[in-house]
C-alpha cells in the first residue's frame, strides 16, 4: 500500500472516530514504544 493511501485511511479512521464518539482524536505518543507498551503491560498484570 502507498503511503499516501495509508494516510487517507488514517484520515478517514480519525474522522468517524470523532464523528461517532465526540471526542477528538488523540495520535499517541511514538517516541518510546516499547516502553508504553511495558508500562501498560505492568498495570494489566498488576490488578
Amino acid at each position: 500500500m502507498s503511503d499516501d493511501y495509508i494516510e487517507s485511511v488514517s484520515a478517514r479512521y480519525i474522522e468517524l472516530y470523532e464523528h461517532i464518539t465526540g471526542k477528538t482524536f488523540q495520535k499517541a505518543d511514538l517516541t518510546d514504544v516499547e516502553g508504553r507498551i511495558q508500562q501498560n503491560l505492568d498495570i494489566f498484570f498488576k490488578s
